[in-house]
């Protein structure tokens, strides 16, 4: 039993290193931008640094759990298999599904023929869906990695 919450912590530190990783990414991005303020890119720097902090501390804290799950032998890498398989399918399954309601959002979000609040509130549904989706993706990946 142990080793299958090892093989979860490490697949949590997994998301939590990808999602340090592109918050880092998009923080350097807008700290690089000319168009804003001093501070404001200043803020973002900061914010890039500390995110990227986060990441190699989340993978180091992933590559422990791993080492863990590892050394617990054979049977309980059988059940971690089984386990982190089921988790990659019904990941997958989420990340398509949350693609779908993302296209379908801002399709709804083009129409002109919708209402402003209709087309911003289908926007604002269309960000969480893609955040969702690559959530999803990412733990689907931390998944077929622990295969």
């Amino acid at each position: 039993m142990q080793n299958i919450k090892d093989a979860a912590n490490a697949a949590t530190e997994k998301v939590k290193e990808v999602t340090s990783g592109a918050s880092y990414e998009a923080n350097k991005e807008v700290a690089k931008d000319s168009n804003l303020s001093a501070s404001t890119r200043v803020s973002h720097g900061v914010d890039a640094v500390k995110d990227k902090v986060e990441e190699k501390g989340h993978e180091a804290k992933k590559e422990a759990h791993k080492e863990a799950a590892e050394e617990r032998g054979v049977i309980g890498q059988i059940g971690d298999t089984i386990s982190n398989a089921y988790n990659f399918v019904a990941e997958k399954v989420s990340e398509v599904t949350s693609g779908a309601s993302y296209e379908a959002h801002k399709e709804k979000a083009k129409d002109s023929d919708n209402t402003i609040g209709e087309r911003i509130g289908a926007g604002v549904s269309a960000v969480g869906d893609k955040i969702e989706e690559k959530s999803h993706k990412a733990k689907a990946e931390a998944h077929k990695e622990a295969l």
